[in-house]
Order: structure tokens, then sequence, then C-alpha cells
């Protein structure tokens, strides 16, 4: 009864939980009051469990005391082993929920209880009964389950006592195996909580997806019309031929953009190779693309370039790590809000892996903040879907079996993200 409300509470405790996770924003709470309570439930279980079964032994153990002071008080008369054999039998067999067989001193049985047996009288059992009930005795005495009860006087044995495990005892020798199979099942939970959790967490992705799409071509597209508008008031004017070429040259890029994030988002949800691309290149086409965009004029911001690393070809999709790129260059103008300064975005080898490191002057993330940061939904913006940074991991942990992190970030004085890209040749490696 008392496992079945365990149990229950357990799975009240993993319910309540869920319906957590459904609410929150951070679903990594989800695992930690999981854990937290969880184990504080196990622990709080086990120590009332084993102080009632403990309890339950000392009441049991106190029988033998009992036996042998009642032994003590006829141990003075005459007929001492028939006094002894009507205390046993009204005072303590009759109290005993375990095995139990009273003899003389030769082992023939007397009184028995918990015995399965037709009769209490053994002349009137059978053959094959009395040689079971004797076959238990010899087993009881092999395990040294008995006591003996002397003569005071003469040291002679009077009576024998056999007695096998009680239930406590059973359930007392079972409860380090309950105690695993207890902590296996509550793993599992928890890990069937996570693995809930994550999946979640992806649908949630697929449906911000689509806004976070139409926000992604926004930006673009009200480029691509200001350059149109620019063309149009330049296209009389003397000097169209030098900003004519200028002109247009920002509008291919921006419609390639638009290309870049369409094939993005195709690529997500299916699987692609990883081949041996130009990371010079790809860092190069970033920077083209952000340094006319930058911020201008009293708060000037200059994205920087610093490479390290010897070789340029590595596995990677170039697409992709664009995306992941360009969500943490956005991420750094963000922080450096009102400031002017730098954005460096530095490259180094070690062994064959890469790193890349996005550095900036902003605001910095407090380090509350810093588990937080790439949790899809979380954001300190008053706007913006919170999934910049997520979709960043993914591309580099799940697409690039990479890593990405804080290396270091200082409230007022910086951030700085690191990429490790390993040296594979996976294929099909997708979400």
């Amino acid at each position: 009864m008392s496992l079945f409300i365990f149990f229950s509470l357990c799975l009240c405790v993993s319910v309540a939980m869920y319906l957590h996770m459904k609410k929150s924003r951070t679903n990594s709470l989800f695992i930690r009051y999981y854990f937290i309570i969880g184990s504080v439930v196990i622990i709080l279980f086990f120590v009332l469990y084993t102080n009632a079964l403990l309890f339950k032994v000392r009441q049991e153990l106190e029988v033998f005391p009992k036996i042998y002071a009642r032994f003590a008080e006829v141990s003075t008369k005459e007929d001492i082993e028939s006094d002894l054999l009507e205390i046993i039998l009204t005072e303590v067999v009759q109290k005993i929920n375990y095995p139990i067989i009273v003899t003389d001193d030769k082992n023939v049985p007397k009184c028995w209880k918990n015995i399965d047996l037709p009769s209490k009288d053994i002349d009137s059992l059978s053959r094959p009964a009395q040689e079971h009930i004797k076959q238990i005795i010899q087993k009881m005495e092999k395990s040294e389950s008995h006591i003996l009860l002397q003569e005071p006087n003469t040291g002679e044995i009077i009576s024998k006592i056999f007695y096998s495990e009680s239930p406590t005892i059973k359930r007392l020798k079972f409860l380090p195996y309950l105690e695993f199979i207890t902590l296996i099942l509550f793993i599992a939970i928890g890990t069937f909580g996570i693995i809930l959790m994550k999946k979640r967490e992806r649908e949630q992705l697929w449906v911000a997806l689509a806004k976070e799409t139409a926000h992604q071509f926004g930006t673009p597209i009200t480029s691509l019309l200001g350059w149109i508008e620019l063309l149009k008031s330049k296209i009389y004017t003397s000097d169209t031929n030098e900003e004519l070429p200028k002109v247009l040259s920002q509008m291919k890029l921006d419609v390639q953009h638009l290309q870049d994030i369409a094939s993005r988002f195709g690529k997500v949800g299916s699987s692609i190779q990883l081949k041996k691309s130009d990371l010079d290149k790809t860092i190069n086409e970033t920077i083209e693309y952000f340094t006319p965009r930058m911020p201008k004029g009293n708060h000037k911001l200059n994205l920087n370039y610093i490479k390290k690393n010897e070789e340029n070809l590595f596995y990677f999709d170039p697409d992709l790590l664009k995306w992941a790129l360009e969500n943490l260059v956005k991420n750094s103008i963000d922080a450096m809000k009102d400031k002017s300064g730098n954005i460096f975005i530095i490259t180094y080898q070690k062994g064959k892996k890469v790193y890349i490191q996005i550095k900036d002057e902003g605001v910095g993330i407090p380090k509350n903040m810093q588990k937080l940061i790439f949790d899809t939904g979380f954001t300190t913006k008053n706007r913006g879907w919170g999934l910049g940074l997520s979709l960043a991991k993914r591309v580099i942990e799940e697409f690039h079996r990479g890593k990405i992190y804080i290396l270091q970030s200082e409230v007022n004085v910086g951030t700085t993200f690191e990429i490790m890209l390993p040296e594979t040749q996976r294929r099909d490696i997708g979400i």
C-alpha cells in the first residue's frame, strides 16, 4: 500500500512538472524542479519506510527477551517443561507472524505456527508431513535460526525454539533492491520528461520559424525598397554613373541575402552533407554584407576580422554557418546599443579543430542569464522572438556537431561567443 502511495505521488509530481513545463518559458526549470523535488520525495519516503520496518523488527525481537524472562520465572518449578510449553503457547507463539517451531531437546516438535501443515499435533500428522516439518527444523538449525532454553542449575537443554525470517526482515533485505529499482524508475521518468520537453521545444521552434521567416525577409525587402528609391532619385542627376554601380551592388547583395534565407529554411528539417568549404570566404561574405549596414554617425560601429589560422578549408555548410554568424553579429550590434566601438570576428586553429570568436564591447550578459541565453524564446529585448541564438546553437551543434558557448562576458565591458567546428566528414547530418 505504501509503495502504491509512493508511486502515485511520483506520478502526481511528474504531471505537475509537465504542466509547469507547458506554461514555462524556460523549460530547463522542469528538469531542475523534477530532480530536486523528486529526490526529496524519494529520500523522505525511504527514511520513513526504513524507520517503520526497524520499528517492526524491534517489536518482533522483543519476543525472545520475553521468553527468557518467563523462563526465569518458571525455572524454579518442578514441572518446568510443561509450564514453559504453556507459556510459549499462550504468550509467545500466538503473537508471532513468522514460522516458528518449538521442540524438545531431541528436536521433536511440540507446537508450531505459520507452518503449512493440516494439524497442530505431531502424532496426528502423516508420515510425509512429519518428514516435511523435520526438514524445516534441519534447515533452521543449519542457518542457526534457533534459541536454546537450558535448566539454570544443570545447563541441561529443556527446549529449542526454531524460527525463520519474518516478513519484516524479508522486506528489509529487499530494501536495497527496491531503492535501486526506484532510482532507475526515477531517472527513466526524468529522461522521458526531458525527451518530451525537447520534442515540445522542436514543435515550438517550427511554429516560431514561420514568424521568424517573415521577419527575416522583411529587413532585406525594406532595404531593397530604399535602394530603389535612391536609384530613382539619382537617375537624373549628374553623378548617376558613379552611384548607380554601388546601388546596384547593394541591391544585388540584398537579393542574394533573400535567396540565402530561402535556402536556409529549406535545409531545416532535412539532411545535409558537409563538404570542405572556404571559411575565410564565408566570413568575408558575412562582413561584406554587414559593413554598409553598420550604424554610423555619432555611434559608429566597426566590424573587424582577425584571422589566425593558416588553413582555410574545413568541413561545414557555408550557408548555415553564415546564418549562425549573422545571428551572433546581430546580437553583438544590439549589445552595443548607443555605444561606439568594435565588433571582432577572430578565427584560430587547434589541431584539426577551428574556432571562431565573435567579440563585442557591449553591455555584457549577467551571470544569472548566461545559462539561459541559448534557450528558445529567451530574449532581453522588447521585441523579437528570442530565436537568434537558439538557431545559431542548433546550426552549430546539431548540423555541424560542434560547440557554441559564451567564452567570457562582463557587464558593461563586452561578450565573447566562441564556436568550435570539428574536423569531420560525417554525411547526412540534420535535424
